[in-house]
């Protein structure tokens, strides 16, 4: 074997081990870039610590009929080590008069995640909250975390109400709505409810009894256009389909 093709030979097995290796490079950089991301989009929020003052008994939905959602937020404001809850949703603040000054959040820009490693309790009820003291409803529900991912302060709801439902899986294992959503009859002095960059709201999602074992998950939004949640699993009587 001459001396100029034994060089050849050696060229290109060094192009070719270095091509190999900057590929190789490559992919654990991009690898790397994918985990960072999702380490910093991490929706574990169970270590956030919730300050109840309420401490009544409390227990499972027994409805057996579609419910109209009653989605009040009970914090907004930033993630902290230790949050307490508000049940009288006239005490959260967040609220801005003018309509439509903040973007309606996209599945981009907000996350909607299911806390089932603990329960707490419900907000009072829409009309009760200028008649009434504060007081924690006392149907059982898991705290749901709503974080704004995105550099704009967003419009999540108005009124007293977000807007968000309950979905289940019915036995062909498609989504169907088991909540009505809630509709004011007239939207004079109703303001709005903002989330700036970073800050969480966090509200509750009743838990039901039933006998039909499903999946469940929230959609939240006023169009077609939805932004879900995780899924978690649950239990619903089959007439809150109807």
């Amino acid at each position: 074997m001459n001396r100029k093709f034994l060089s050849l030979i050696i060229l290109t097995n060094f192009f070719l081990t270095s091509c190999a290796q900057k590929a190789d490079n490559k992919e654990k950089i991009e690898t790397s870039s994918i985990q960072q991301v999702k380490a910093t989009s991490s929706n574990d929020y169970s270590a956030i610590k919730l300050i109840d003052r309420f401490d009544n008994k409390l227990v499972q939905d027994t409805t057996s009929e579609k419910t109209e959602a009653q989605f009040s937020p009970v914090y907004i404001g930033e993630k902290k080590n230790e949050v307490s809850l508000t049940y009288k949703t006239e005490k959260i603040g967040n609220r801005v008069e003018q309509w439509d000054r903040h973007k309606r959040p996209n599945e981009k820009s907000l996350i909607i995640t299911i806390d089932t490693s603990r329960i707490i309790g419900s907000p009072m009820g829409v009309w009760e909250y200028y008649k009434k003291p504060e007081y924690r409803n006392e149907k059982m529900a898991f705290p749901v975390f709503i974080e704004n991912l995105s550099t704009d302060t967003l419009n999540i709801g108005f009124g007293d109400i977000l807007p968000i439902i309950i979905e289940a899986k019915d036995k062909e294992g498609k989504w169907r709505p088991i909540q009505r959503q809630f509709i004011y009859d007239c939207g004079t002095g109703l303001t709005e409810f903002y989330l700036p960059p970073s800050q969480i709201s966090i509200t509750t999602m009743k838990i039901f009894a039933g006998d039909f074992n499903t999946k469940l998950r929230l959609a939240f939004g006023y169009s077609d256009d939805k932004i879900y949640s995780n899924e978690i699993d649950g239990q619903i009587n089959l007439g809150q389909f109807d």
